[in-house]
Order: structure tokens, then sequence, then C-alpha cells
């Protein structure tokens, strides 16, 4: 059976660098570090290559040095921790000093290599994720606003076909929220009160008209349906435009 020593190599520089941050235990690295024991007995095998880059990072925060000094200090090739690299470590000790010092410079750039990668697919994670967040958060507001979008062009229509109506002197202030819909690219499927065929993928029959109108039937739109980027917020409320309703050409 191998001993504590030959399975775990690398404890005292693990524990020189706890002492010089004044971590006293293990258990005390892993709670300060967010990180497992199963990550700190990596690195006492001198496997820390194995770690992914966020455990890296605080575990080289944690012991108040560099991430570059953490690998080179815990990235050995023993043959507990690197059984890939036993036959070269073998190797390497009849060479010349030149020789190792090459063949260590090679692997320390493999396995920064390594790292860099991991790095990028970690930020790559983590822009996806904010992304969707953002989205999530976006449509939530978006859904609890539907009543009001629905009608804010109704209104705003409203308004700005009769100058002496006194709730004119609101649509300032509903400005703000148009700008706030043009930032989150939510735009209208098409102004209040113009004609189109029906779709009903994009349109919604108003309740007196349902089993009036067919697919491509004209019909006017009568409140606001919305896109939101290439997607369907909610469609359009429509009605059927009547032989002698339609507009002249």
């Amino acid at each position: 059976m191998a001993s504590s020593k030959d399975s775990f190599p690398y404890t005292p520089q693990l524990r020189s660098l706890m002492q010089q941050a004044g971590i006293p235990s293990f258990a005390a690295l892993a709670q300060q570090a967010g990180v497992s024991t199963w990550q700190i007995d990596q690195m006492r095998r001198g496997s820390v290559l194995k770690l992914r880059v966020g455990a890296i990072a605080r575990l080289s925060h944690a012991l108040d040095t560099s991430i570059s000094n953490l690998i080179a200090t815990f990235s050995g090739s023993s043959p507990v921790a690197r059984p890939d690299l036993q036959s070269t470590s073998k190797a390497a000790r009849s060479e010349s000093p030149t020789t190792l010092q090459n063949t260590t410079l090679q692997n320390t750039t493999l396995q920064n290599t390594t790292l860099q990668k991991e790095y990028e697919r970690l930020q790559r994670q983590v822009e996806q994720q904010t992304a969707e967040a953002v989205q999530s958060c976006q449509r939530a507001a978006l859904l609890q606003l539907e009543p009001l979008l629905e009608k804010l062009p109704v209104f705003l229509n409203v308004i700005e076909q009769n100058p002496d109506f006194p709730a004119r002197q609101l649509v300032p202030h509903l400005r703000p929220l148009e700008r706030l819909l043009t930032d989150w690219d939510v735009t209208t499927i098409a102004p209040i009160g113009s004609e189109a065929g029906y779709d009903p993928q994009k349109h919604e029959l108003m309740e007196a008209s349902r089993t009036a109108v067919q697919p491509g039937d004209r019909i006017r739109v009568r409140f606001a349906g919305y896109y939101w980027g290439d997607r369907l917020l909610f469609r359009a409320k429509v009605s059927p435009v009547q032989p002698n309703d339609a507009h002249p050409s």
C-alpha cells in the first residue's frame, strides 16, 4: 500500500504556502477558496491542471500567490499524478541539463496552452449565461407590461390625432418607454389602423369575428402586437375589413 507521502508528494509545498497565508488546515483552505477536498488532494498530488481554471484562480487568491506560480509548483509529473509522462520523466533524467530544461519548457508550454483553452471556454460559458439571464429578465418585464404595450400605440395615435385632447401632454412621459422598447429590440407587428392579409401566426381576431375570417382575408390592426428580435412576443389584435369599410386606394 502506498504511503501518504507517496500519494501526496506535494504536501510540503502546499503546507508552506498555507503557513505563509495563515491557513491552518486543508479543510480551512478548501472553505476559504470555495473548493472541495478532492481538489486540494489534486494539488497535493501535483495534478493542479486537472482542476478547472476557476478553482485554480480561487486557490491562488486564497494562498496569496500567482496562478503561474501555483501551476509551476503543483503540476509535477509524478507517476501517481501523470502516468502518461512517467516514461518521459525517466528518459529525461538521463539527458543533459539542457535537454531536460527544454523538455520542462515544452511541458510547461503545453500546460499553459491547456489552461488558456479552459479559460476561454469558461469565458464563453459566462458570456452565454449572462446573455440568457438578461433575456430572461427582459421577457419577464415584457410579459408584465403586456396590457400597457397592447394599448400604448392606440393611446398615442388617438392623442396625436386630437391636438385638443387633454391627455396629449402625457405623450412626452411615454416616450422613455418607447425608447426602452427600441433598446430591447422590441418592435410592433404593424401600425394601428393598418390593413394586411390575415395571418393567424401573428394576428389574433377580436372576439366578435373569430368565425368570419380566413387566412389571407383583409384585416385591420386594432391593438398592437410585438416582435422581440426575431421572435413573436404576442400577436396583434385585429378585426376584418368590411367591404364598405375599406380604405380608398
